[in-house]
């Protein structure tokens, strides 16, 4: 007899459920839209061996791999992991923060905002709550002060 799914605790580690049947997609966690060469190259083989190639770039600076079959899960999972790649959340939770490139890169950025999203994500990243919530851009210039006061105060 086939295993049961659970789909719920899919859900909370990433995976969403496809129109395909047994398929899903996997949102990754991408803080503050940075990953490094290594990463991508881990995302690319992750997509070409588990999601017919597709990688899908969302608008919250994240990624998302579809096509993912739900026997497959389990290996996808280690096989990111051994890149350093971490899977994202799904329902309601605080989201993957997201950032602009700040002082470090950004010729009008005061504050080194990849940082500060990474502390942001490592104390609140997957917490669960009422309802999903998204912390997004930190913003560089003159916001970023409201924005520490906010999160630091």
């Amino acid at each position: 007899m086939a295993e049961k799914v659970d789909y719920a605790a899919l859900k909370k580690g990433g995976f969403m459920r496809q129109k395909q049947k047994g398929c899903f997609s996997l949102r990754l966690a991408v803080v503050g839209g940075n990953l490094t060469a290594e990463n991508i190259k881990t995302v690319a083989e992750v997509a070409e061996k588990y999601g017919h190639g597709y990688v899908h770039m969302t608008s919250r600076q994240g990624i998302e791999i579809p096509f993912i079959k739900v026997e497959d899960i389990y290996e996808v999972k280690e096989e990111l992991a051994k890149g350093g790649v971490g899977t994202g959340v799904c329902g309601p939770r605080v989201r993957t923060i997201t950032a602009c490139q700040g002082a470090a890169i950004c010729p009008s950025g005061c504050i080194d905002t990849y940082t500060l999203a990474k502390e942001l994500d490592a104390r609140y990243f997957g917490r669960e709550l009422p309802h999903k919530f998204k912390l997004n851009k930190i913003a560089a210039r003159w916001p970023a002060k409201a924005v520490t006061q906010f999160f630091f105060s």
